[in-house]
């Protein structure tokens, strides 16, 4: 433990002015003042959101702050935080909570970064575990404890343009059903001339890599639970999902290619055009992606950014007998870091947020969810009819309710296996490696880091 805390100290040392940059006074604004006038805790809430997402949840904190007299937020839009939370830690200033993701948490948990939460949630009368999706909870709870409350999860489909759809001869309202129909659709709909490519039908990479996402709707499995393992290597499923990766990309070798696959340096050369995701010069709002896998926050982006687009949701389509699932990657999580100053203070909030308002108005992580367009933890929440009623975002919501979700690898070393993953997948989409060479590097690899952290781990305990 002491020794882990001391590589940290000693490479991060450099960084803690950054710290003193970010941190505001104990009382910046008049409010805060006024708080700190009149005996109230403030506490520091650092949420990796930014933009309008961190609009709508300043507008609930707001909300929190004038409902009691006890504790103040202050309430900062830090985005990714992995970096900025481990500075603060050897600074030992922390926040009172941080907001972040699943993985993140499985990498800070096991380092003692992170304060454990049963202690709240057994007296809470709020939060219980049962109330959340199966797959959210696993997230945060690993190693005897839970560490974290879920917020917002996620749960990606297929979208697709319509007017693309019409201009290619294919019925606009019915999308692909069926891996094959997938694929005749991306040959339709993508649209080259002599001067190179002008629109891509589909790219199961496009715009985020989800590899991870595919070997399990092919009814692979990355990770085994029970071992703690990385299982992959020789899973015929992850074989088959990554040659029909690879089918997406020209094989110099072959004498005839298949109609939708492209050449990767065409492909890189078009995405320097793609134009910035979060803006009207998304590829997908512009026209130049037909289908896309995306996720139910596109409901508000879209209405944000190209309020003219034709489009339509559906499931993504899975191969011939592969089990029904849906994706479900991660969620976001409210924690509160190791050595957090005030983490009484800081459980009011979490609780106040996830606890129903009087009269059995929705709680205020409901309305974050919905004023952000993502979807709630809570299956009682979801189960409302501004979710399951909203048709740009029921199809997402039922994909949830009523599919398998398997839980992504809670593991230390869950964002180096991504890493992996996203590596093996370009390395065989450029045919540098097979489908067989990429599953059996991602087992070895990761479950080789899993075992130099696992020592460290071991050789730092008191």
């Amino acid at each position: 433990m002491k020794a882990t805390y001391l590589r940290w100290t000693l490479a991060i040392a450099a960084c803690l002015a950054v710290v003193a940059a970010l941190w505001p006074s104990e009382a910046g604004s008049p409010e805060e003042k006024a708080a700190l006038e009149a005996g109230r805790v403030i506490i520091t809430y650092w949420d990796r959101h930014t933009g309008h997402e961190f609009d709508e949840r300043k507008v609930l904190i707001d909300e929190f702050n004038a409902s009691q007299s006890e504790v103040y937020v202050r309430a900062l839009p830090i985005g990714f935080t992995m970096e900025k939370l481990l500075t603060s830690i050897a600074g030992r200033t922390p926040p009172d909570i941080l907001s972040t993701e699943g993985t993140i948490l499985a990498a800070l948990a096991p380092q003692h970064c992170v304060m454990p939460l049963d202690r709240f949630i057994e007296e809470s009368e709020s939060v219980d575990p049962e109330d959340f999706f199966p797959h959210v909870w696993r997230a945060v709870t690993f190693s005897g404890h839970t560490w974290g409350i879920p917020v917002t999860t996620d749960s990606i489909c297929l979208l697709w343009n319509k007017t693309a759809f019409r201009r290619a001869g294919l019925d606009p309202e019915r999308p692909p059903r069926t891996m094959t129909e997938l694929l005749e659709y991306a040959n339709r709909l993508t649209v080259r001339d002599e001067t190179g490519l002008k629109q891509i039908g589909f790219l199961p990479w496009l715009p985020w890599d989800h590899t991870h996402m595919w070997g399990g709707l092919f009814g692979g499995e990355w990770f085994d639970d029970a071992s703690g393992r990385f299982v992959c290597g020789d899973d015929p499923h992850i074989i088959a999902m990554f040659r029909w990766m690879q089918s997406f990309s020209i094989d110099p070798d072959a004498p005839a290619q298949l109609p939708y696959a492209l050449n990767p340096e065409m492909v890189a050369a078009f995405r320097t055009g793609f134009g910035a995701y979060q803006s009207a010069n998304n590829p997908f709002y512009s026209g130049k992606v037909a289908m896309t896998q995306e996720g139910e926050w596109q409901a508000s982006f879209i209405a944000r950014y190209a309020p003219e687009l034709d489009w339509g949701v559906a499931p993504l389509p899975q191969p011939e007998g592969a089990p029904p699932r849906c994706y479900s990657p991660t969620c976001v999580l409210d924690m509160i870091p190791a050595g957090a100053p005030h983490p009484e203070a800081a459980w009011k909030y979490i609780e106040w947020f996830n606890s129903p308002r009087p009269g059995g108005r929705p709680s205020p992580a409901s309305d974050y969810n919905r004023a952000i367009c993502n979807i709630p933890c809570r299956r009682a929440d979801v189960m409302h009819e501004r979710f399951l009623g909203d048709p740009a975002l029921s199809v997402f919501v039922n994909e949830l309710l009523t599919k398998e979700t398997p839980v992504f690898p809670v593991t230390p070393v869950a964002q180096f296996f991504i890493d992996q993953v996203e590596r093996e997948r370009e390395l065989v989409t450029l045919r540098q490696k097979t489908p067989e060479q990429a599953a059996r590097a991602i087992e070895d690899s990761a479950n080789a880091e899993l075992d130099r952290i696992l020592a460290i781990m071991r050789r730092d305990q008191p």
